[in-house]
């Protein structure tokens, strides 16, 4: 019988029956992996410890038939602060089901557990605004997952300055005022409402200067700068967390409960209609 060692953080949990517990767990080397931890839903079980949600730590384990048992371990993070308020549980809880819709059991994934530890930390001890933790991770984990938007120049006429670009969602390329103009009545205009109508493949965002940069430093900046920017504008800080929500699911073509209920419970933000 071969015993495992694996560093990773629990990103679902799932009980089964009145003790034990099944452990989704993000690692490094090997992407997804499920783990059975007997006594992990009781409360004074040895492994309550590192079977708790979002749970950072150490996992021992062997292989019985065709599932991993949780043998021990020795947690590293709990991330306790996340339960003491709503919004950031939920917002972790949506953060947590993005990394395991782009990752799979078998595949290394060492950037995604960096990027979903260093936001977990983020979020737990409130470093930056709720809306650049979660538009920096939609948009670091897409171009991770080989989904970058291309936000250099105009996709039509090669310009590269302008007072206000728009982004083609589905196409992830920039128009210019100008091209947009021409090409406007070829495309719907982005909404506040287009996140629960993630099938519309004619969406465009309208992006401000301070956004384009804002969305430009989130898909090449090193890690652990990652949140390290600001957005003066109210509006700009809204049209951020938008276009990128929105650009994520439009591009995994689905909804995610956990942020339905982030945003139920959280305060909406405002309808806003593009402008040309």
């Amino acid at each position: 019988m071969r015993h495992e060692s694996i560093d990773g953080v629990v990103v679902r949990v799932r009980d089964y029956g009145d003790h034990d517990r099944y452990l989704s767990v993000l690692t490094a080397e090997t992407g997804r992996i499920t783990v059975l931890s007997k006594g992990g839903h009781s409360l004074k079980g040895p492994q309550t410890a590192i079977s708790q949600l979002y749970t950072y730590a150490n996992f021992e384990y062997y292989r019985k038939g065709e599932f991993n048992i949780l043998k021990g371990g020795s947690a590293y993070q709990h991330f306790y602060a996340l339960s003491m308020d709503i919004d950031r549980l939920n917002l972790a809880a949506y953060l947590c089901d993005v990394a395991c819709e782009l990752t799979d059991e078998g595949e290394p994934a060492p950037e995604m557990l960096r990027l979903l530890l260093n936001s977990l930390y983020a979020i737990s001890k409130d470093l930056y605004p709720q809306e650049i933790i979660k538009g920096a991770f939609e948009l670091r984990a897409m171009a991770m997952s080989g989904y970058a938007p291309d936000l250099g120049t105009c996709t039509a006429c090669g310009r590269d300055a302008d007072e206000h670009f728009y982004l083609h969602i589905m196409n992830g390329a920039l128009l210019c005022s100008e091209c947009f103009a021409q090409k406007g009545k070829e495309v719907k205009r982005y909404t506040a409402t287009s996140y629960d109508d993630i099938r519309e493949s004619e969406t465009v965002a309208g992006l401000s200067p301070a956004v384009l940069a804002a969305m430009r430093y989130c898909v090449s900046a090193p890690l652990e700068r990652l949140f390290a920017f600001g957005l003066e504008e109210a509006s700009d800080l809204e049209d951020f967390a938008r276009t990128a929500q929105t650009y994520l699911l439009s591009h995994l073509e689905r909804g995610f409960d956990s942020l339905n209920f982030y945003h139920t419970m959280r305060a909406p933000l405002p309808h806003k209609e593009t402008k040309v």
